[in-house]
């Protein structure tokens, strides 16, 4: 690794306190009917996934600049005793391909889907579909 690239961290003060931050009502979408745009296949911390994002369905304001809202959804990928990556009839990715009734992620492209709100282990809220 290039050390000249690195950046070090400082050691600052701040007097940090409770503040107002924006808030974005996701429930206006809710229901919304929209197509999948993009299918990405990732690898993360935690190993290979498959993030399905659809098209826009709405905007916010990020830095004083408009930003596409979409939904997406996330499926990980396993890897056999062979080494190849892929998915298992009863993982979450394969009931959805079932249940959307295709044999690949890369077919879920310009399928239909009902935007819905899901909420993390941390209680943030972000769009998802059915």
């Amino acid at each position: 690794m290039n050390n000249e690239n690195k950046k070090e961290d400082k050691l600052v003060e701040i007097k940090a306190k409770e503040i107002d931050l924006p808030t974005l009502d996701l429930g206006q979408y809710v229901g919304k009917k929209t197509k999948i745009e993009k299918i990405e296949t990732r690898e993360g911390n935690f190993g290979n996934y498959v993030k399905v994002i659809t098209e826009k369905v709405g905007e916010y304001e990020k830095d004083d600049k408009k930003e596409p809202l979409v939904a997406s959804k996330i499926f990980g990928l396993q890897t056999d005793k062979e080494g190849q990556i892929g998915w298992g009839a009863e993982t979450k990715l394969g009931l959805y391909l079932k249940k959307m009734g295709v044999a690949h992620y890369d077919e879920l492209k310009g399928k239909e889907v009902i935007v819905q709100i899901k909420t993390n282990k941390e209680g943030m809220e972000f769009l998802d579909f059915n």
